[in-house]
């Protein structure tokens, strides 16, 4: 068959990445005997237009749309991106009697509704790269795709679902530069994306990853397999830098550091990052191994510096192990990303003030360069298949009838907002390491790093240089654009308006 795989994500922002995910099916899908292509949308201005161009050219038999969100994921300014995702559907259904297959991380975290929305025939959850060629097979062949794992349908007006089988990831390659055009992304700082394992054994209590996206059953792949990808990903693409896009980088520890020591053995050099580092085993020695495998940067994600909090998050480490890894890691040269999640069950004005005296007192680096940069949220997304899904039920903030297609929230009843913000601001205004999720406003910066990014080559060109930019800033855009009676206020409309349709 013909199948046309679609990259649906238009967040053009540093923050874009390569899809690795969509990669991955492609691959499976070709190794499978089928025809593919990919269009990447990221960086269109007339995706319609495109997708009209490459329809009428390829001719496909299935089109595969990838949903990396639902939405931009902000309490003061919520925009979904399916609407946009609809009328895109529209445009091809005039155009092609294509089957349509919805997948990616957006449409795994409410399955039903997406579908039901975008009008799509099938939805693939979870993992695709096993179960989107089942369906292939099965349309194929004229026969009922309704047993295949991680497949989902409407029969007689009912929703349909098998639950998903998770993939091994023995000798499995997404090959990211050979379907995607890497330039857009490389020129506003993105890295190229890899994985070395699936599956998250953690507990967080927000998390779609161990419930809805990976499981909690750990896939390893051979480290010298994950190496020998990166060595050829240099030989062919030459990328400025590699990313790796695993929910928790280092754990298995061991594991992880055998992905090292396997990069320091080769005779090349490359430059490494990492999202979701656990401040968990994170030791000097560890480090050690980091920079010498070529890390300049990375990811922490504690969520809290409070040991109340710590705990209600589930994080699966103590206040001990975050202060044991930022004393580590202020012995070394690492460019340290540190997010933090406030307003989650049981968070108070006491516990904000226990996670910002630690940043104020253990974040800030006197010998710059290199610099840090933390993220605050305030709010937490609630999601369905979720044990934060459950106590928002309990507490009233949503009901079990609530429409997880809109952004929902919780925040802390025990947190006064209000106060909140003043600690946070007041920490901002003397810590220029201090970004904030709070208003979608700051986000402007991705759209002026983007165009920098055309006009220089800069690697690497977002939040490691923020430090320079919110020095520069923060006191006239706390003063100019901080409203922070509106925000107090959008929050508890928010808040209020998902109470509204509790029962």
């Amino acid at each position: 068959m013909k199948v046309l795989l679609i990259n649906s994500n238009r967040k053009s922002d540093v923050l874009a990445a390569p899809p690795i995910g969509l990669c991955y099916v492609a691959t499976a899908t070709e190794l499978a005997g089928h025809e593919v292509s990919v269009v990447d949308l990221c960086f269109q201005r007339s995706p319609v237009e495109r997708l009209r161009d490459v329809i009428e050219y390829f001719k496909p038999d299935v089109l595969g749309i990838s949903i990396r969100n639902i939405d931009n994921c902000n309490m003061l300014h919520p925009r979904s991106y399916l609407e946009e995702i609809r009328v895109m559907i529209n445009e091809v259904r005039a155009l092609t009697k294509a089957c349509i297959v919805l997948g990616g991380s957006g449409a795994s975290i409410y399955p039903k509704g997406v579908l039901e929305y975008l009008k799509a025939d099938y939805v693939v959850i979870s993992e695709g790269e096993e179960a989107f060629p089942r369906l292939l097979e099965r349309l194929e062949q004229g026969l009922s795709p309704d047993q295949i794992h991680g497949v989902g349908c409407m029969r007689n007006g009912q929703f349909v679902l098998n639950p998903p089988a998770l993939t091994s990831l023995e000798r499995t390659r997404a090959e990211v530069g050979r379907w995607i055009d890497l330039k857009p992304y490389e020129a506003m700082g993105s890295s190229y994306t890899i994985q070395s394992r699936r599956g998250c054994r953690n507990q967080c209590i927000y998390c779609t990853y161990n419930q809805l996206l990976e499981g909690q059953s750990i896939r390893l792949r051979d480290p010298r397999d994950v190496v020998d990808e990166i060595e050829e990903v240099i030989t062919r693409y030459h990328p400025r830098s590699f990313e790796f896009v695993d929910s928790v980088f280092n754990d298995p520890l061991d594991h992880c550091a055998q992905v090292l020591e396997e990069i320091i053995r080769r005779s090349w050099r490359a430059s490494f990052t990492a999202m979701g580092v656990s401040p968990k085993g994170l030791d000097s020695d560890f480090l050690e191994l980091m920079h010498l495998a070529g890390f300049s940067s990375f990811w922490v994600t504690p969520e809290s510096a409070s040991p109340v909090m710590i705990q209600n998050y589930r994080k699966g480490f103590t206040m001990g192990d975050i202060s044991e890894a930022s004393d580590a890691i202020r012995g070394t040269d690492f460019t340290v990303l540190w997010d933090f999640l406030i307003g989650g069950p049981g968070e108070t004005n006491q516990t904000l003030q226990d996670t910002l005296d630690f940043i104020i007192k253990d974040l800030v680096r006197h010998t710059r360069p290199p610099y840090y940069t933390i993220n605050f949220f305030l709010g937490v997304r609630v999601y369905p298949g979720t044990r934060l899904w459950d106590v928002a039920i309990k507490e009233g903030f949503i009901s079990a009838d609530s429409d997880p297609l809109r952004q929902l929230w919780y925040v802390s009843p025990s947190l006064d907002i209000d106060r909140a913000l003043s600690q946070m601001v007041d920490a901002a205004r003397v810590c220029p390491e201090i970004i904030s999720g709070i208003d979608e406003k700051y986000l402007e910066l991705s759209g002026i790093a983007r165009a920098l990014g055309k006009l220089f080559t800069i690697p690497k060109l977002h939040w490691r240089l923020m430090y320079a930019v919110n020095r520069i800033i923060r006191k006239p855009a706390l003063k100019v654009s901080f409203d922070q009676s509106r925000v107090v206020n959008d929050i508890k409309r928010q808040l209020t308006s998902q109470r509204h349709f509790v029962a």
